[in-house]
């Protein structure tokens, strides 16, 4: 009997191991308003971020105090950066690689596909992309709203604070 319980036992706790699935979530990363702690190439920003449910996307720029109040409208492939009254509009493609905001919209709008899967290891939820153009591992929670994302390629995170549903 003993030898059952054992086996029995064994099997459950092999089958309920932690290991990789498909979820059924979907990721909220449109019409939300959220506070990004961002890291890249060892420097620290903080912004404050609203995406748009199409997809638009501002961002403006609180820490550090030398570049305070610079602002970033993304809209498709295109970026306008405005700063102490002077405004520059770009296409995105064109912007440099040091532009961690630029970084944070680039794995945004790879999210906004419907064909973006959800992953579940553990208790962690989360989206791996993994292209030739694109490394990251956006962590998100329950719902489906972001709480972190990393490309170890660049040293790039950011965290996501106090994370809103626009109406």
């Amino acid at each position: 009997m003993k030898k059952i319980i054992s086996v029995l036992l064994f099997s459950v706790l092999f089958l309920c191991a932690c290991k990789e699935s498909k979820v059924n979530i979907t990721p909220v990363t449109m019409g939300i308003s959220f506070t990004a702690e961002l890291t890249y190439y060892n420097e620290c920003y903080e912004a404050n971020v609203t995406v748009a449910n199409n997809g638009e996307t501002d961002m403006e720029i609180t820490s550090p105090d030398t570049i305070k109040g610079l602002m970033f409208h993304f809209n498709g492939d295109s970026v306008t950066a405005e700063y102490s009254g002077l405004e520059y509009k770009a296409d995105f493609k064109s912007l440099p690689e040091g532009v961690c905001c630029a970084k944070l919209y680039e794995i945004l709008k790879d999210t906004f596909n419907e064909d973006t899967t959800v992953t579940l290891e553990g208790d962690s939820y989360y989206i791996v992309r993994d292209s030739e153009n694109l490394s990251y591992k956006l962590y998100l929670g329950a719902t489906g709203l972001p709480i972190s994302a990393e490309e170890k390629s660049t040293g790039f995170t950011v965290n996501f604070k106090n994370v809103t549903i626009l109406n």
